[in-house]
């Protein structure tokens, strides 16, 4: 859609029949000076339309058909006049007009553009102005000539690719060019493949829209100046990928690319290129040692948050590595990503979520900024394969032995079942009846006895032959195969389970429970400040009305879980919780 001042001209300019630039004043109103600014204008919009504005000595401006069929197809929503009609898309037409203006513009104008009162005008205006200060676009008011947007070329294309293309709004106002996005996202792909360069699926839209971007803002002579002078990153293939876009691009659209622009698009490319393939266990890139300590730091943050230690899973440190390489480049440049697969991940992966959650952390103090939560579901991902791996072990079970047929027939028995069943046992113990009064049978999961066993036991008992037959191996083989029977019985207990609790307020109700923790367990008598420390983080938001709290560091030895049920729902982090596992 033509701003107020652009239609006012286009209006009076003819098909196919000059008028001087003094005509064309008088009939505005405006200097002649003012008329040849607005026709560069509009020079630029009907280019991309099938049209143009040509000039000739001492005849002055005409208007022709370049493509007549998109010339048309313009002229036709031209006359539709869109006019958006609620407020948000109105916000998001006043945003891209806005930005796409380079000109002052007064209220009264765009008051008459919209159909709308000042004073709605002027609240549309404000929720603009905050989109554009979280991106360092500002607005510059100016008595007598109105407002235009100020600021660096670089920031209000972040500006561009974040909010229209993540929201997918440029629809919205009518600015979409499908034709032009089909072709650039065709070539930018068969490039990929020549240069063997990867990229996700999710990341070659993303460039792709960068991309398109770029080229919008350079036909309407809006360049970069980046103070960038070399990428350690990019190699021999990315810029050859690199020449071989822009000559494409410079030829279909008659532009010419300065080496900033070049460097805008690998940066871009270094902000998604996924280094390595973790897939195919392709670890064949450097690392730099200060991403690799970032790296390491996350892993000892899971380590203190989590009692889950990954220092030795190489692996998990050479993908994080490979992620964090291009997090590097996307955080140091305020490169936006998208996420679209972000309320999935929360889902599924909510263990693996808060993880990258509290290990963001180490991120944030280190650039001195946000981590987005569309990084964070990424990173969330690395952490979810971790996981599943650790799950995919078998978990070995203790198991204790008891007969009463001599040490050496033990030892063999030991022997035995180490042979039979080693992929499923961390550890055996050997006693006879007697020895049964000093075990400590919180180191077994299960007893076998080849004898009856009459006296209570916290631990599930079968009885076994001496000597194990065949069925005896598949049964007892089924049975460690399944893992430990009294697993959550090691942290649920009954005085464990808390359903009285009097509190009605979220720190008071970690008071009572962190007090009832004190006095039964073995922690130091700063858990609760500690709890409401790690509260201070940002929290992982489970739904279904949990919370999990915890302190911000190992106060134990062992590992343990208080429940608590309350009689009411309460307030906590935004969210209306009813349960509270408060775990160590």
């Amino acid at each position: 859609m033509l701003r107020t001042q652009l239609q006012e001209l286009f209006d009076i300019i003819e098909l196919d029949e000059y008028h001087s630039a003094n005509v064309l004043a008088k009939q505005l109103g405006v200097s002649e000076k003012t008329v040849r600014n607005r026709i560069k204008e509009l020079k630029v919009v009907l280019k991309e339309h099938g049209g143009d504005i040509v000039s000739k000595s001492r005849f002055g401006y005409k208007l022709i058909m370049t493509d007549e069929k998109r010339f048309k197809s313009f002229l036709k929503e031209e006359s539709e006049q869109y006019i958006p009609e609620t407020s948000q898309e109105r916000n998001q037409f006043l945003l891209k007009y806005l930005i796409e203006l380079d000109d002052y513009v007064k209220m009264d104008d765009l008051s008459e553009m919209l159909y709308i009162s000042k004073s709605s005008l002027s609240r549309s205006i404000r929720s603009v102005e905050k989109i554009m200060n979280q991106y360092g676009v500002e607005l510059e008011r100016k008595p007598n000539y109105g407002i235009r947007v100020i600021g660096d070329e670089f920031d209000i294309r972040r500006l561009l690719c974040t909010y229209f293309i993540k929201r997918k709004t440029f629809e919205d106002v009518r600015l979409e060019n499908e034709e032009k996005l089909m072709w650039m996202a065709k070539h930018i792909h068969e490039l990929l493949v020549k240069y063997d360069i990867h990229l996700t699926e999710v990341a070659f839209d993303n460039f792709t829209d960068y991309v398109y971007v770029g080229v919008r803002r350079i036909c309407e002579d809006h360049f970069l100046k980046l103070d960038i002078t070399n990428f350690s990153e990019i190699g021999i293939k990315e810029r050859g990928f690199l020449k071989e876009l822009v000559t494409a691009i410079e030829t279909k659209y008659n532009v010419q690319y300065t080496r900033d622009e070049e460097n805008y698009i690998l940066l871009y490319l270094a902000g998604k290129q996924r280094i390595g393939t973790a897939v195919e266990n392709d670890y064949n890139f450097v690392i730099r040692e200060e991403i690799d300590q970032l790296a390491l730091d996350m892993i000892a943050t899971i380590k203190q948050e989590y009692h889950m230690d990954f220092r030795r899973d190489f692996e998990l440190r050479m993908i994080l590595n490979q992620h964090l390489a291009a997090l590097d480049i996307r955080t140091r440049y305020g490169l936006p990503l998208t996420n679209p697969m972000l309320d999935q991940i929360k889902k599924e992966y909510s263990l693996a979520f808060e993880m990258a959650l509290q290990s963001t952390r180490v991120l944030t103090e280190y650039y001195q900024t946000n981590i987005s939560e569309d990084e964070i579901g990424y990173i969330a991902l690395v952490f979810a394969l971790a996981l599943e791996k650790k799950d995919n072990v078998k978990n070995k079970v203790s198991i204790l032995v008891v007969c009463n047929s001599g040490k050496n027939f033990l030892k063999l028995m030991k022997h035995q079942y180490e042979r039979s069943f080693d992929d499923y046992l961390d550890h055996i113990y050997v006693q006879d009846i007697m020895g049964l009064e000093k075990f400590d049978f919180s180191l077994v999961d299960y007893v076998f006895t080849t004898v009856p066993i009459t006296k209570e036991i916290p631990c599930p008992i079968f009885e076994v032959g001496v000597f194990l037959g065949d069925n005896d191996l598949m049964a007892i083989a089924d049975l460690l195969a399944r893992g430990s029977g009294n697993v959550l019985r090691k942290y649920y207990t009954p005085e464990r389970f808390l359903t009285d609790i009097q509190a009605k307020e979220k720190k008071a109700i970690l008071k009572e429970i962190c007090d009832l923790i004190v006095e039964q367990e073995d922690v130091d008598d700063g858990f609760y400040e500690l709890v409401l420390e790690r509260e201070k983080y940002a929290q992982m938001k489970y739904g279904n009305k949990i919370a999990i709290p915890h302190p911000n560091k190992i106060l134990s030895n062992y590992t343990f879980v208080y429940v608590a049920v309350l009689s009411e729902e309460v307030l906590w982090n935004d969210e209306m919780v009813r349960v509270i596992f408060l775990n160590l």
